[in-house]
């Protein structure tokens, strides 16, 4: 998981999300209409289609992309339709997470804080954190399971098609960015000039 930077909403999400959800929010206790899915190739496009808990680009076309509240629609209502409120995750990582609120925020989680480690490509806490901190991290690889087969044999082929020669740099950091900033902080590869 590396920081994810808040971008901007886009121009129509007021007029497409936000009103019309509000307006739903206010007369009904019921089932919240999913108008967030209207601004879901929109949220892809701003977070250059990279999951923000897997750190892995998530491909057009698969069905895989899908909208994260962060805070969880079921239990903030008032938030269900706030861009600020939304990540932008595969599938996989927005069941995984469901309504847990002990998940570390991709927004406030700064680059180092977690790591990889080269020889079998998990995730694990980044070195010299607090002990609180170091927990918080670990529960959150724990909770999204960020080590389960897929995602090791994800990196793992990012990695492999790496070495050998068949990826740039340029590339493994719009497909695997958390791989990319793991092999230059630990020195495995320097900048392409």
């Amino acid at each position: 998981m590396i920081h994810v930077e808040p971008q901007p909403e886009p121009p129509d999400f007021d007029a497409k999300v936000r009103q019309p959800g509000r307006t739903g929010v206010a007369s009904s206790e019921g089932e919240l209409r999913p108008l967030w899915r209207h601004c879901a190739t929109q949220l892809w496009e701003a977070y250059k289609g990279v999951c923000a808990y897997s750190s892995l680009h998530i491909p057009r076309g698969t069905g895989a992309i899908s909208v994260d509240h962060l805070l969880p629609k079921s239990k903030r209502r008032e938030l269900a339709y706030e861009w600020s409120n939304y990540r932008l995750a595969c599938v996989r990582m927005n069941a995984r997470k469901n309504a847990l609120e002990d998940v570390l925020d991709p927004f406030e989680v700064q680059d180092g804080w977690f790591a990889l480690e080269l020889s079998t490509l998990e995730v694990i806490p980044g070195e010299g954190l607090t002990e609180s901190l170091r927990a918080q991290v670990q529960m959150t690889i724990d909770r999204l399971d960020l080590n389960d087969d897929e995602f090791v044999r994800a990196r793992e082929a990012h990695y492999m098609a790496w070495r050998e020669g068949d990826m740039k740099l340029r590339l493994l950091r719009k497909y695997c960015p958390f791989l990319a900033k793991e092999l230059l902080r630990q020195g495995v590869v320097q900048e392409e000039g």
